[in-house]
């Protein structure tokens, strides 16, 4: 069912609507939220349609019913989706702009292995997901390049209940010390799951996540991760699916830059 700011959609879509397609838990977030600002500034509104991430026949539905709401165009808010979407003819349709994934990764396996860990294990999202593919491949060829072991990657379904089953496997793990998560809410559970074994952050193990939800300075302790512009991001998609809709060249634009923010769970402690 199709939703906006507030709830069930109240008002009839029409003129100046924009349509948003996302799967599980990005109908709500970071992500949409700097879509709804920037589709703000051009004027539009969104209306969102939420599908199942294993839905095969969900997306063109989706598509289906934001046409009949007469919305001017589509953003696909997850990159996996555009695998489930037939070709689209009447109203323009781009996935969402975001950051770059496999800089971000890199940056935070680098960060860990400058602080003197000798490799870095990887509690990585859905494997059949390109966004979870990226971080895991920046990862890898980050402790590749750097001649370090690349342990196996502990997988995880971009829920913080996933990442506390990831963190009971690796606290029993000899030599685990380091961890990059691929989102914060894995992060979330693996510290959970840590600190039920008995192991202490930062002091028995250093943590990175990924996305820099507004939680997660809160967490216990604070955590490092790589910060995602999505109010950027946002401004990048309704400007590309603005200028498809005028019938205008698409402006030009590579991936949103991902910033390293560095709080206590990975900052060196003393012995």
């Amino acid at each position: 069912m199709p939703v906006d700011d507030a709830g069930p959609l109240r008002t009839p879509a029409g003129r100046g609507t924009l349509g948003v397609i996302a799967a599980g838990t990005a109908a709500s977030g970071p992500v949409l939220n700097g879509l709804r600002a920037a589709a703000r500034e051009h004027g539009y509104t969104l209306v969102v349609f939420s599908v199942p991430r294993d839905g095969d026949s969900a997306v063109p539905a989706a598509v289906a019913g934001l046409r009949l709401q007469g919305v001017a165009g589509i953003v696909l808010l997850d990159p996996h989706l555009s695998a489930e979407l037939p070709p689209v003819t009447g109203v323009p349709l781009v996935p969402a702009a975001s950051a770059d994934q496999y800089e971000g990764a890199r940056r935070a396996t680098e960060h860990l292995l400058e602080i003197g860990h000798s490799t870095v294990w990887h509690v990585g999202g859905p494997e059949d997901g390109p966004i979870a593919r990226a971080r895991e491949r920046g990862w890898r060829e980050t402790l590749e390049r750097n001649g370090a072991d690349v342990p196996p990657v502990v997988r995880g379904d971009w829920s913080a209940r996933s990442g506390y089953r990831a963190g009971q496997s690796l606290a029993v793990e000899a030599g685990m010390c380091a961890v990059f998560t691929a989102n914060d809410h894995m992060a979330l559970g693996l510290l959970a799951a840590f600190t039920e074994a008995g192991m202490r952050v930062p002091r028995d193990a250093h943590v990175v996540g990924f996305d820099d939800v507004p939680e997660a300075a809160y967490f216990a302790p604070p955590l490092t991760t790589v910060r995602q512009d999505f109010v950027a991001a946002g401004r990048q998609t309704v400007a590309v699916l603005t200028a498809r809709i005028d019938g205008l060249a698409a402006p030009g634009g590579g991936a949103v830059l991902a910033e390293l923010v560095v709080r206590e769970s990975s900052r060196p402690t003393r012995p």
